[in-house]
């Protein structure tokens, strides 16, 4: 029944985070086969570093960003609205500057409390040597914060086995075509005078900082792209870490934390095909209660055809202490119908700039009533 779908959608999975892959001394079965690096020309890491300009245009005949889901009941900050972009790529601000490449994915406002992003994008480079090679960017974009930082999660070409960080600052929106009205608000949450505002921020002209890690091709970097010494980012030794957090997927009351924005017309048994927005809460312990040290912001989607399975993609964005304002991203799949589901920890920001490792998730409990959830993760971070 499709009732009992909602139900699934509601659990809560305890996630053990592991980052490094380590020989374990096992012999590879089947299709994996074992290499030498060396085959494959991999050297030291090298640090580069490099800006663009991102050009997000939604309006006229040429628009870059277009809405594709827009939920029926939206909410001031648009929770659940997903955008699928092919942005430009510029040297400069201006449009009319040298070309690099384009910003391909989507976005999703996947926050209740203010306007914030899950950004999903490759970065596809069209210049010179770079032409045809990719950086994957998937992370949290707080598009009111001064500064936003996402990470830096993988690459293609040139960009093999890449992971860092962005930061992204807003240069320029036009008032104009944006149509809306902002408060100027630098120490207080601001608000949103029409939801048509949530439009204008699409208008966004970002700088973007890109910090990366690739293997050495032996090639000088040149044009856009500059060599760094990694000592200027204090990137010393890796450490692992280990946490343990409750999540809480909520569907049901007037403040549900999951929203359904997705729903194939015919709805087969496993649900393929659904997609929900997330904005869930992050607690030490099973009661929701209990004390909240960040929320779950992203979506999952229902991708099997033969079993309850989910592609999950979310940040975990801390609030407490230290940690405040740092994330990891989590984008792995998810059978929720097993006992204990892995999944990669692909990146993060702030404290945990560089984050590789795992989760592990595990159902607490699911209120067969209302389909509200808890689930155990526990995380193991490799970080700097």
């Amino acid at each position: 029944m499709v009732r009992i779908l909602l139900i699934l959608f509601f659990i809560l999975s305890s996630s053990g985070v592991i980052r490094c892959a380590r020989d374990d001394g096992d012999n590879d079965l089947g299709f994996m086969t074992s290499l030498d690096p060396k085959l494959l020309n991999l050297k030291e890491e090298k640090l580069s570093h490099f800006r663009l300009y991102w050009h997000d245009i939604t309006s006229g005949n040429n628009a870059t960003s277009i809405s594709v889901v827009r939920p029926s009941n939206l909410s001031a900050t648009g929770f659940g609205i997903i955008n699928v972009i092919d942005d430009p790529l510029t040297l400069g601000p201006k449009l009319s500057s040298k070309l690099v490449g384009r910003a391909q994915g989507f976005y999703t406002l996947s926050s209740q409390e203010e306007v914030g992003l899950l950004m999903s994008m490759n970065f596809a480079f069209t210049e010179g040597k770079y032409n045809g090679s990719t950086i994957t960017v998937l992370g949290r974009n707080t598009v009111f914060h001064k500064m936003r930082e996402m990470p830096v999660i993988g690459g293609s070409g040139l960009f093999r086995f890449a992971r860092g960080y962005v930061q992204a600052r807003t240069h320029t929106f036009n008032m104009k075509t944006g149509d809306a009205i902002v408060d100027s608000c630098q120490n207080t949450k601001p608000e949103l005078k029409m939801v048509r505002i949530l439009l204008l921020l699409f208008f966004i002209l970002s700088s973007f900082r890109v910090i990366r890690c690739a293997r050495d091709d032996g090639d000088d970097d040149r044009d856009f792209l500059t060599s760094l010494d990694p000592k200027s980012l204090s990137l010393k030794e890796e450490k692992l870490s280990h946490f343990r957090l409750y999540w809480h997927d909520i569907m049901s009351g007037s403040n549900a934390t999951s929203i359904s924005v997705v729903r194939p017309s015919n709805v087969s048994t496993t649900g393929f095909g659904i997609i929900n927005v997330i904005d869930d809460p992050l607690t030490l312990g099973p009661k929701l209660s209990s004390k909240l040290v960040g929320r779950a912001q992203g979506f999952y989607t229902l991708s099997s055809q033969e079993e309850f399975g989910l592609l999950m993609s979310m940040n975990f964005a801390f609030t407490e202490g230290k940690y405040n304002g740092s994330t990891i991203t989590v984008l792995g799949r998810n059978p929720i119908s097993h006992k204990v589901r892995e999944m990669p920890v692909i990146g993060g920001s702030g404290f945990f700039r560089f984050a590789r490792g795992y989760v592990q998730a595990r159902t607490h409990t699911v209120n067969m009533n209302t389909g509200d959830a808890i689930v155990e993760y526990t995380c193991y971070v490799l970080h700097y």
